[in-house]
């Protein structure tokens, strides 16, 4: 059975500003309800809340939506590989992973670590995005040896 999700979404918590920092904007604007209504007008079976380094929206929708059996709870996590700032994609993320991870997000590996450690799945997202030779691109991706999907 093939079903249908996006796996890269955001809300009203996703607080931090987007590509225009100087204007303050968000990724997202709207409330973690509308994004779901409108993920589910549009076929999906499934709807993944990943807001930046919080899950405050994916838990509103839980406690709004409590029957409900098709939303994830995830995370696009923003941590740091040296340099570089990385985002991890994370689905099926808990108030304590959640918790946990907050001190170690200065150390992507240790991030990578603690999920693994909690078996949650999870993605290295936006690639090559923030990577400007930083460091030696052999260095930088040794996380493709650490993450379980793109």
């Amino acid at each position: 059975m093939t079903l249908r999700c996006d796996l890269h979404v955001h809300t009203v918590h996703s607080a931090r500003a987007g590509t225009l920092r100087f204007l303050r904007s968000r990724d997202c604007y709207s409330e973690p309800l509308e994004v779901y209504r409108r993920a589910k007008e549009r076929g999906m079976d499934l709807v993944a809340i990943t807001d930046h380094d919080s899950i405050d929206g994916a838990l509103e929708l839980m406690h709004r939506l409590p029957d409900s059996h098709d939303v994830i709870v995830g995370e696009e996590v923003s941590c740091w590989h040296g340099s570089i700032e990385v985002h991890l994609g994370v689905y099926g993320m808990t108030e304590s992973v959640h918790r946990q991870i907050q001190p170690l997000r200065g150390h992507a590996f240790d991030v990578i670590a603690c999920l693994r450690g909690a078996d949650v799945f999870f993605s290295l997202n936006h690639l090559l995005h923030f990577y400007r030779g930083q460091a030696p691109l052999q260095e930088y991706l040794r996380l493709l040896d650490e993450v379980p999907a793109l």
